[in-house]
């Protein structure tokens, strides 16, 4: 199985080259741990103005057929809300990107994911919106699902079944925030002070399974 930390470092190599100039300015990688577990690593590049992040949870890859349905949809609602909590903030498969202008951007960006993912707003309403995307997909027959996505897959579950799958893929511990731009590793420290307070909680019922640890 391939290094999650060593993939990580190469998405922020690559981006570095995403931003950078003809002649790149771009130091080695720096990688360290937070207080809560999370992984770090930033590659600076002075060679642009830009800073991008991508915030990855080792859970999501243990992916199972039956969680295909669940997986969709929390995939949906954090598309459809999180350009709403901030216009730098979008969510793919990888995890939460991060696009900033600069640093400054950077930080009210974080600070913003940070929040987020501490309390994510997964509502009945966010979740019947959410099927609604996949049934009518279903209906149209214009998007390829796993086999085990089907209507009443779907319409099966409940808010419940969206929370379980949320606490067990997102974990500091398990957590790879990929930072590659025009900052500093040490700016990028005092930024993730957010991050580093929360903590995982056991509380299986909550809605919310990142507490802040203040």
């Amino acid at each position: 199985m391939k290094n999650l930390k060593n993939i990580s470092i190469a998405i922020a190599l690559l981006l570095s080259v995403q931003f950078s100039f003809a002649q790149s300015v771009m130091k080695e990688p720096v990688s360290y741990k937070l207080k809560n577990g999370m992984t770090v690593i930033v590659a600076e590049n002075s060679g642009t103005q830009k800073v991008f992040s991508v915030l990855s949870f080792e859970g999501t890859n243990k992916y199972v057929a039956e969680k295909a349905a669940v997986q969709e949809l929390v995939n949906i609602i954090l598309t459809q809300q999180l350009p709403e909590i901030h216009k730098s903030l979008s969510f793919t498969d990888r995890g939460i990107n991060l696009a900033a202008a600069n640093a400054d951007e950077f930080e009210d960006a974080l600070a913003a994911m940070s929040t987020y993912i501490t309390a994510p707003h997964f509502t009945e309403e966010a979740l019947a919106k959410a099927k609604a995307d996949i049934l009518s997909h279903i209906s149209a027959q214009d998007k390829y699902y796993a086999e085990s996505i089907t209507t009443l897959s779907v319409q099966n579950l409940k808010l419940n079944d969206v929370n379980a799958y949320y606490s067990a893929i997102v974990n500091p511990t398990t957590a790879y925030l990929t930072v590659a731009g025009n900052i500093k590793p040490a700016l990028v420290k005092s930024y993730a002070k957010a991050i580093n307070q929360i903590k995982v909680t056991d509380d299986q019922s909550s809605k919310t399974y990142f507490v802040a640890n203040y």
